[in-house]
């Protein structure tokens, strides 16, 4: 048994009046007993009095923390910075940075630089008889070598359709933001729930192993009464049993314990070893405190996911505009410069670079590219519709059903913290007097073990409720868009 879990048996058993002490103990006056319940665990936070009693449950809830242990928020902020899903949304922002950068490309007149050689077929040019200087004959060049620079300018391509895609662009740039961060408060959140399954299975380790020692202490009780008369063999049957029972429960225990700490790890991706470093007994911090149909509210203008959703219908809206804008005709203008020698617009061809321009416009039109884009349109028209009904499915469905799940079971939590609070001192006091009972023969052994398995239920509902507040609280700013 490790530090933490002893220390957890200690304070359990403190609450149960030492249920598993020696025999001796089964007999010690009233007073000691008294005295016995009102003891303080030593790790205690300091901010609590040492004269002043603890509330039971918070005092076994206490019980459960390890100083410098792993708290809630150190797990999240390990698994939040090592998840490989998050890693892979924040690609989506890589890949909209790229989409912008090729969207503005088109906003800008494109320039084309050109070097080129060129091996040329000889031609056998006439002579010409030019009176006063005789015969002339031009020469055949067979080698060419240019350079070209042309720079061109579509006002379609460039308002019409690279304008409304940089927007689009830029819009799931912005999207891709919001996605990352509704990512990493999904990440959060499965990061406190593995957090909390894992305390819950801790704490439930610690019950199991008291309500072990509780029953072997028992057994040894009622082996006393036994020789000495005053109970029963059957009871003693009973009471091994009941034994028996606590050891399966301990192994199931352990079970569940290994498995939540994997799956911690495994979030967290490291092989040491999680301690309990959280105080369980405290007030839960940042619970919201406006009521459902605020909350919801706030839901609708804040959750991540659906601003992202929105902004991802912005840009639609300009991809379809930017589609539109491919069935208008095409007017461009363009102007080129060459150097080259020969330059094949000189007559006669001279073994010399000579520079030459252009300069023109050109309108162009192609019935294929306009069905091509009126396709393309449809396409994108039928994607924006979608978008509208999921928008409409999220803020009717899912933002509903999550915030209201959330702050009810917030009220619920609360009211089951009370609940078991209440429930643990009436279990307690419970199985003060059916002990008592026990020992001056009106009840019977199991009256007893019936008593005693309420009092380990009602500190299980403590630990349940305990982590269930924190659950809840998680859950619902998740729901309203926070980081849980």
């Amino acid at each position: 048994m490790t530090i933490h879990r002893q220390t957890f048996v200690i304070g359990v058993a403190t609450i149960l009046f030492g249920l598993g002490a020696a025999h001796s103990h089964a007999q010690a006056p009233p007073e000691e007993e008294a005295k016995a319940q009102l003891e303080i665990p030593s790790d205690v936070p300091s901010d609590v009095p040492a004269d002043e009693p603890a509330d039971a449950a918070a005092r076994a809830l206490r019980s459960l923390y390890v100083p410098g242990g792993l708290t809630s928020a150190q797990a999240v902020t390990q698994i939040v910075a090592t998840s490989p899903d998050l890693d892979r949304t924040k690609t989506l922002l890589l890949d909209a940075k790229g989409g912008a950068m090729q969207a503005m490309s088109g906003l800008v007149p494109r320039l084309e630089l050109l070097g080129r050689y060129s091996r040329l077929s000889p031609v056998d040019n006439p002579t010409y008889d030019i009176p006063g200087l005789g015969p002339l004959t031009f020469p055949s060049l067979t080698q060419q070598l240019a350079s070209d620079a042309t720079l061109m300018y579509s006002f379609t391509d460039s308002l019409a359709e690279a304008l409304p895609a940089y927007r689009a662009a830029k819009k799931n740039e912005v999207a891709a933001g919001y996605q990352i961060e509704a990512e990493r408060n999904d990440v959060a959140f499965a990061a406190r729930q593995a957090y909390y399954e894992f305390a819950r299975a801790e704490a439930g380790l610690g019950v199991a192993n008291f309500a072990l020692e509780a029953a072997e202490s028992q057994r040894k009780e009622t082996e006393s009464l036994v020789q000495a008369g005053s109970a029963a063999r059957v009871d003693l049957l009973r009471v091994e049993a009941q034994q028996e029972a606590a050891r399966v429960a301990v192994e199931r225990a352990k079970f569940g314990l290994q498995v939540t700490t994997r799956a911690l790890q495994a979030l967290m991706h490291t092989d040491e070893p999680p301690t309990l470093g959280e105080d369980l007994s405290g007030p839960v911090a940042d619970v919201p405190a406006e009521t459902e149909e605020a909350l919801k509210e706030r839901a609708f203008r804040d959750r991540p996911d659906l601003l992202a959703l929105r902004t991802y219908i912005e840009a639609s809206k300009h991809q379809l505009r930017s589609a539109i804008g491919g069935r208008m005709p095409d007017l461009l203008i363009r102007g080129s410069a060459q150097y080259s020698n020969p330059n094949l617009r000189v007559i006669p061809q001279l073994d010399r670079f000579e520079a030459t321009w252009e300069a023109g416009a050109v309108i162009r039109w192609s019935p294929n590219d306009t069905v091509r884009a009126q396709g393309r349109a449809k396409q994108l028209q039928a994607e924006l519709q979608r978008a509208h009904a999921d928008v409409i499915s999220l803020l009717q469905d899912l933002i509903r059903v999550e915030v209201a799940e959330g702050y009810h079971g917030l009220l619920a939590s609360r009211s089951a913290m009370e609940s078991a609070r209440l429930g643990l001192n009436a279990a307690r006091e419970g199985y003060r007097v059916t002990r008592e009972q026990l020992q001056a023969g009106v009840v019977n052994t199991t009256t007893l073990l019936q008593a005693q398995a309420e009092l380990i239920r009602a500190q299980v509902d403590v630990v349940d409720s305990a982590i269930g507040l924190r659950v809840a609280t998680a859950q619902l700013r998740r729901a309203i868009g926070e980081m849980p």
